[in-house]
C-alpha cells in the first residue's frame, strides 16, 4: 500500500510541477542490454540487484536535503521498473575529480545507465563520453553538459526561476526605489549564473531598482551568514536580498534573524530546507523558489529506463518552480512538494 501511495503521489507531483517538454528529437539507437549485471549489494540497502540491472545516480553533492528527495524519486522509479539504484555523491558541489572517480567506478561495475547532476558542464564530458562509448545510457539531471550524447536533460529552467524571484521581489517592494543584493553559491556555475541572470535582468529592467552586487558563498551557510552580515552593516538602506541555493539561503536567513534592524529587508531564498520553511512561517523571510527534486530524480531514472527499452524520450525537459510564501505554504500543491511520502 505504501508503494502504491508513493507511486501515485509521485505521478501527481510530476504531472503538476513539470513544464511542457520540448519535442522529441531523433535519438541514437538504444544501447545494447547484453552487458552483465554487476553482482553487488545496493549501496546502503543490502537488497540483491534487481532483474533489470543497476542504474547509477550521482547527485551534485550530498550536502543538502534537496538531494535526499532526488534519491527518493530515483529509487521509486527504479523499483517500479525492475531496476536497482546505486546512489553515490561527493561531499561538495565542486568536486570534479570525485565525480569522475564515481563515473569510472560505475563503468567498471557495468551499470546500465548513469543519471548525473554534473558539477561542471565541461570537465565531466570526457568521463561521461567514455561511459557512453561503453553503451551506458547517460541522463543529465539538475544541470547541463556541453555535449550531445546524453539522451535527456531534466532540469529546472534556472533563468526563468531567477525571473520569478525578481518579479516576487518587485511585488514585495512596491513603489520603493533602491538597491537589492544577490547571495549566490559558486562563481562560474551555469545554474547559479542563470538564477542570478534572470533575477538581475528583471530587477534592473524596472528602472527604479538596481543590484548592489552578487556575492559568492560557495553554498556554505557560514560564509553566506558572514556575507549577509557585511551587506547589512555596509548598506543599512538595502531593500532586499535574493539567494540562489539552499546553503546560501540558510546563511542569509540566519543573518537576518541575528540582525534585528533587518526586519524590513525583503528576502527570497531558493529550495525548501526545513530552516527556510520555518523562517517563512515565522516571518523572517518572505518566500522561496521551490524546485521539485522528487520529480527530477524520478524522471531522470524513468527516462533512462525508457531508453534502455528502446523508447523515445524528450531531449530536454524543463521543470517548473513554485513560489512559496505564507499565503500558499499550507496549500495541497505546496505541501505535496514540501513533505513527499516516505517509506
Amino acid at each position: 500500500m505504501k508503494k502504491m501511495l508513493l507511486s501515485g503521489v509521485l505521478l501527481l507531483v510530476v504531472l503538476t510541477i513539470f513544464g511542457a517538454c520540448a519535442p522529441s528529437t531523433t535519438k541514437e539507437s538504444a544501447p545494447s542490454q547484453s552487458q552483465s549485471t554487476p553482482q553487488q549489494e545496493i549501496q546502503d540497502g543490502g537488497d540483491s540487484v534487481a532483474e533489470g540491472g543497476v542504474i547509477g545516480v550521482v547527485p551534485k553533492s550530498t550536502l543538502y536535503d534537496y538531494w535526499k528527495y532526488v534519491r527518493m524519486g530515483a529509487e521509486s522509479a527504479a523499483e517500479e521498473n525492475g531496476y536497482s539504484i546505486v546512489y553515490q555523491g561527493t561531499a561538495t558541489d565542486t568536486d570534479v575529480e570525485g565525480q569522475v572517480k564515481i563515473i569510472e567506478d560505475f563503468i567498471t561495475q557495468g551499470v546500465k545507465a548513469i543519471v548525473i547532476s554534473p558539477v561542471n558542464e565541461d570537465a565531466l564530458v570526457p568521463a561521461l563520453q567514455a561511459a557512453h562509448e561503453k553503451g551506458i545510457v547517460v541522463i543529465i539531471i539538475d544541470g547541463s553538459l556541453n555535449a550531445d550524447f546524453p539522451y535527456a536533460t531534466i532540469s529546472t529552467d534556472d533563468y526563468a526561476a531567477g525571473q520569478q524571484a525578481a518579479n516576487e521581489m518587485i511585488k514585495l517592494l512596491g513603489d520603493k526605489s533602491g538597491k537589492v543584493a544577490v547571495v549566490s553559491y559558486t562563481a562560474g556555475s551555469i545554474q547559479g549564473g542563470n538564477r542570478e541572470g534572470g533575477f538581475v535582468d528583471t530587477i534592473e529592467a524596472t528602472g527604479k531598482l538596481e543590484v548592489l552586487n552578487t556575492y559568492y558563498s560557495d553554498g556554505d551557510r557560514d560564509k553566506a551568514f558572514s556575507i549577509t552580515q557585511d551587506i547589512l552593516t555596509s548598506n543599512p538602506d538595502i531593500l532586499g536580498i535574493y539567494s540562489t541555493n539552499e546553503g546560501s539561503s540558510v546563511g542569509v536567513l540566519l543573518a537576518i534573524e541575528a540582525e534585528q534592524t533587518a526586519s524590513d529587508v525583503a528576502v527570497i531564498g531558493f529550495d525548501t530546507s526545513t530552516e527556510q520553511i520555518n523562517a517563512i512561517r515565522s516571518g523572517t523571510i518572505d518566500g522561496l523558489i521551490a524546485q521539485n527534486p522528487l520529480a527530477i530524480g524520478y524522471n531522470g531514472v524513468e527516462s533512462a529506463v525508457k531508453v534502455l527499452r528502446g523508447e523515445e524520450v524528450d531531449k530536454t525537459v524543463a521543470a517548473k518552480t513554485i513560489y512559496v510564501n505564507k499565503d500558499n505554504i499550507d496549500s495541497e500543491e505546496v505541501q505535496t512538494l514540501l513533505t513527499p511520502p516516505t517509506e
